[in-house]
């Protein structure tokens, strides 16, 4: 079925595959399935639609709306949302049926649950079970931590995103079991690491793409098992360490010849690791992954991100160890979940948000542990299943079933969001389309007096915490904390002279992007599906190929 996309007019296709996921994972109500209908829009503006909802890295101080307590929120303090302290949040101080309203059949339901959201209160962040890391967002159990987000068991680590078990890291994006690392992305068990993209078992190595179980390299790419090596040349110990003495008083030269020198490096078209009838990139074992990127343990999936341990489920972002889950974000341990932001171990629920421990609820917010709930109003089973194949009817006769939620009626500014990193808009654009834009970013910045960052580590001193620092960037304020300088010291690391958002978007931009093209091997001319463009430089190769020829 080929459709044209009612946001960008862009084609896209339904297939017969997809429409037996959407009757598998539609609602049954007294015996009778409520099909959901095929999307009107295109994968990418559906995937733009979720994010809009997701807010990881903005934080601001504000008041708990309860108690007037001074707390740390992704919610600005000029967003008229009721925001509680997770504390408050979580007691039985307020009662989420307080809020409960009759369903208006005179009335759009995203209407209705855009005022029933306005009015009931929002947990502040979601930074579940941890020890001194009060400024981090969409965390659990992580101890010693700053400015971590979608981020878990983690220890005395700064600037970490989706990043897991790791120990004294800094600055990594998508990074399994590291310490003692530093600007690594999309890599897993690595020690005392700098530099290093697509990288697995390594120690001691500085510079890299694409490394397996290496020691002591410098700048090098596709080896298996190396040690002492250079740009891929391998030198004595003695050599090698002299050499690297020298080459690390310039990493900004080292790494921009390196992205030079391996452009016309074999890459597998793919980066995947037990990947069986999948597409996307950074995969690791999985079935039938289609269209996903950054996932981990998946079967029988399409139009994923940022997820792991997932089965039969559909244009999901930033959802872990769910099953028949489709157009949800930020959810965790789901069964039956469709149209949801931030639910957490659910089953059946629908059109709901900030609900966690529920089950047969719809166009429900921020509830605990409730079941047959209707705009947060309780019911029997017997009346839930009565009343919902009649909402769902008039919802089909205004557009709305089948459809997340809107992004007008999103709490943040377009550009809070994660939509924005991935779909950046300028700020007409946002308003000629009636979403939020947050002004934040507007107000006068920290115009001190300017500091200059040292150029080495060693003569860095602690004084330079105390000072407000200005980005090189974007002029933005930044500080160094005590503990972040502490490993800078340890692993000989000159000061940042960008600020954390600034060095995240770098990190970001090293990323291919969500986006398939029609490419054929370099070397058997295999047809590939791969997210690298057909106008870039890079040579690539099917798996088969890759594997004979690297290793």
């Amino acid at each position: 079925m080929q459709k044209i996309c009612e946001q960008c007019s862009a084609p896209f296709e339904i297939t017969p595959d997809d429409l037996k996921f959407l009757e598998k994972v539609s609602p049954e109500f007294g015996g009778k399935k409520e099909l959901i209908p095929p999307p009107t829009l295109c994968p990418d503006c559906r995937q733009q639609r979720r994010l809009s909802w997701r807010n990881e890295r903005n934080l601001y101080h504000r008041k708990c709306d309860l108690t007037g307590k001074q707390i740390i929120s992704m919610y600005a303090p000029e967003n008229a949302q009721n925001v509680y302290d997770q504390e408050v949040f979580w007691s039985d101080a307020w009662d989420p049926l307080a809020y409960g309203r009759d369903f208006d059949f005179q009335k759009s339901f995203f209407a209705q649950f855009a005022d029933l959201f306005s009015a009931t209160p929002r947990i502040n962040l979601i930074n579940k079970e941890h020890q001194n890391s009060e400024y981090c967002n969409f965390c659990m159990r992580n101890k010693n931590c700053y400015l971590l987000f979608t981020s878990g068991e983690c220890e005395d680590s700064f600037y970490l995103n989706r990043s897991w078990t790791s120990r004294n890291c800094c600055d990594c994006s998508n990074l399994k079991d590291g310490e003692l690392c530093y600007e690594i992305i999309d890599s897993d068990h690595c020690y005392h690491c700098q530099y290093l993209t697509n990288c697995a078992n390594c120690s001691d190595c500085v510079i890299g793409y694409n490394l397996r179980g290496c020691r002591d390299c410098f700048a090098c790419y596709n080896l298996q098992n190396a040690q002492f090596c250079i740009g891929n040349a391998r030198y004595t110990k003695e050599k090698y360490l002299a050499l690297v003495e020298e080459l690390r008083k310039d990493i900004p030269a080292a790494l921009k010849q390196f992205e030079k020198r391996t452009q016309s490096m074999p890459r597998k078209y793919m980066d995947c690791i037990n990947a069986e009838g999948c597409t996307g990139n950074a995969i690791i074992n999985a079935k039938n992954a289609v269209d996903c990127y950054e996932v981990i343990e998946m079967q029988d999936c399409k139009y994923v991100a940022n997820a792991t341990h997932m089965k039969d489920a559909m244009d999901v972002n930033n959802d872990d160890h769910s099953e028949l889950v489709y157009e949800a974000v930020g959810s965790e341990t789901n069964y039956m979940h469709c149209f949801n932001d931030i639910c957490w171990f659910n089953k059946n629920l629908l059109y709901c948000s900030l609900c966690f421990h529920c089950e047969h609820c719809f166009g429900c917010s921020s509830l605990k542990h409730k079941k047959y709930c209707i705009l947060n109003k309780q019911y029997t089973k017997e009346e839930y299943e009565k009343l919902m194949p009649k909402i769902i009817e008039t919802m089909r006769k205004l557009g709305e079933w089948g459809e997340f939620f809107p992004t007008k009626f999103s709490p943040f500014g377009y550009n809070e969001t994660m939509a924005s990193d991935f779909f950046p808009l300028a700020q007409e654009k946002v308003a000629s389309k009636g979403w939020k834009w947050n002004r934040s970013e507007d107000q006068e910045h920290y115009m001190g007096k300017k500091v200059t960052v040292p150029e080495t580590i060693e003569e860095t001193d602690d004084a330079i915490c105390k000072e407000i620092l200005r980005c090189s960037v974007t002029d933005k304020p930044y500080k160094i904390i005590p503990q972040e300088l502490s490993l800078y010291r340890q692993m000989r690391i000159a000061p940042p002279k960008k600020c954390p958002e600034q060095r995240y978007k770098e990190r970001m931009a090293l990323h291919n992007p969500r986006r398939l093209w029609a490419r054929n091997c370099a070397k058997c001319s295999a047809e590939l599906q791969t997210t690298y463009s057909p106008d870039r430089p890079e040579v690539l190769y099917c798996e088969s190929c890759y594997h004979s020829s690297i290793f």
